[in-house]
């Protein structure tokens, strides 16, 4: 039996445009989280509203372990414990990344 893994909010890049807004890239750059892993976030990460008009995706010991499932553990996954993404809930532009403290 397979199993489907994945965040089923999550759409992929082909039927949904994601791109990331130039505060998602400099924030991530300066907060050393990888560029590719706001996709991650978003297709994995457990999604609650932000009360801002966005929805934020959370890297979470489920989410990390549905990753894990698909991708094998590594460093990299790791690395991503914790981390956030905010998605516009209008356009799908990711807003921003950063570390849950």
């Amino acid at each position: 039996v397979k199993m489907a893994v994945g965040n089923a909010h999550f759409e992929p890049k082909s039927r949904t445009k994601r791109e990331m807004s130039l505060h998602a890239q400099k924030r991530g750059c300066q907060r050393g989280i990888p560029p590719g892993s706001a996709n991650l976030v978003v297709a994995f990460g457990e999604p609650e509203h932000d009360n801002r008009g966005g929805i934020r995706y959370l890297m979470t010991n489920k989410a990390l372990d549905n990753l894990r499932r698909v991708v094998g553990n590594s460093q990299k996954v790791e690395a991503l414990a914790g981390v956030y993404a905010v998605v516009s809930a209008t356009d799908s532009t990711i807003i921003t990344v950063a570390h849950r403290h």
